[in-house]
């Protein structure tokens, strides 16, 4: 079982989901399922979000603009089978 930490917004919905990358376990930040960037914790994937240092989502929306939660205790934290 894994886990994974999600903010929904009203601009689509953001996760922050432990996944295997290159060989590696690496912290994937996603919108609507496009991978925007990783870290090696979540910490570190939310910082880099919050800032406007991922890629730019496809539909081109201004990550930068959204009042997301600036900490992980302030996301939904689920789990998946």
């Amino acid at each position: 079982m894994s886990g994974y930490w999600l903010c929904d917004t009203q601009q689509g919905l953001f996760r922050i989901a432990l996944m295997r990358f290159a060989d590696t376990q690496r912290f994937i930040i996603l919108y609507e399922d496009e991978p925007l960037g990783c870290c090696e914790t979540p910490e570190a994937a939310l910082n880099r979000l919050i800032r406007g240092e991922t890629s730019q989502p496809s539909c081109g929306l201004d990550i930068r603009r959204l009042p997301l939660p600036t900490t992980l205790s302030d996301w939904v934290y689920a789990t998946s089978a």
